[in-house]
């Protein structure tokens, strides 16, 4: 008897690390209407991190200039038209579950260094839909949220009970496949999945992403670094308007970043 009880428990151990030991890897189309481009990108994860990344093969960089250090890639554009995506490692999200946290990198412009910050993993109210589609070989359902000042419409599959997407956007039942804004700023459109895929290298933690000496800004210090950029941009629009005698409009976050923050 106890025999049988502890090749049952050995059995269940197995299967849950088994389960717990899956990983996989999603490539979407990541279009930036902004910017009016697309660029690959991907998600890898397993059961405790998630890892999204504009994929490196995808950057297009035009006119390339490397700093000192090698660390980044900068755009020296005649034409700012010609400039399709500045990071020479691509921009970042990655979310650890055990931790709770969100790491990320961001670039305010396309001739701007890269920044590094961390938050504590956003709670999405999502607000699941009566809708269903298939996506590749997925059965999905629909949800929408408002997340920092932005209407979401995505579509997930429980059959990957696991609460991954792209970017910022996590925290449904299942594997976010499909993710749009309602005012077409930016989606993510799934192109291909392999899982469960052995082949995938995910990063152990965010220590192993960032370059060495690089700052980790905390988020109230990153939001301080995005107000800062904020103003020299609107005293540059100013200075222009007055030096050619022409009305300019202020300067938008809705136009310029996806995360709108309001001034409190």
């Amino acid at each position: 008897m106890k025999k049988h009880i502890f090749l049952i428990v050995v059995t269940v151990f197995n299967y849950v690390q088994s389960q717990n030991s899956k990983k996989g890897i999603i490539y979407y189309d990541f279009i930036d209407n902004h910017y009016n481009v697309s660029y690959n990108s991907y998600l890898v994860f397993n059961q405790n991190t998630s890892y999204f990344i504009t994929a490196k093969d995808s950057l297009g960089l035009s006119n390339s200039k490397t700093n000192g250090n090698n660390e980044e890639t900068l755009i020296e554009v005649d034409n700012f038209n010609e400039a399709k995506k500045t990071r020479k490692n691509g921009l970042y999200v990655y979310l650890d579950k055990k931790l709770d946290s969100i790491y990320f990198s961001d670039a305010f412009t396309l001739t701007t260094e890269t920044i590094f910050s961390k938050e504590k993993r956003p709670k999405l109210n999502w607000k699941l839909i009566n809708e269903e589609k298939k996506i590749g070989k997925f059965n999905c359902k629909k949800a929408t949220v408002i997340f920092r000042g932005r209407n979401y419409i995505c579509w997930y599959s429980q059959e990957i009970p696991l609460p991954y997407g792209p970017w910022k956007i996590q925290g449904l039942p299942g594997i976010i496949l499909e993710v749009k804004t309602e005012d077409n700023f930016i989606s993510f459109l799934f192109k291909k999945i392999k899982y469960p895929e052995e082949n995938v290298d995910i990063p152990l933690n965010n220590k192993s992403i960032i370059p060495k000496n690089k700052k980790v800004y905390a988020f109230k210090d990153y939001l301080q670094q995005r107000e800062k950029h904020i103003k020299m941009k609107e005293n540059s629009l100013k200075i222009l308007a007055k030096k050619f005698n022409v009305q300019v409009d202020p300067f938008s976050q809705k136009d310029n970043f996806i995360e709108i923050f309001e001034k409190k």
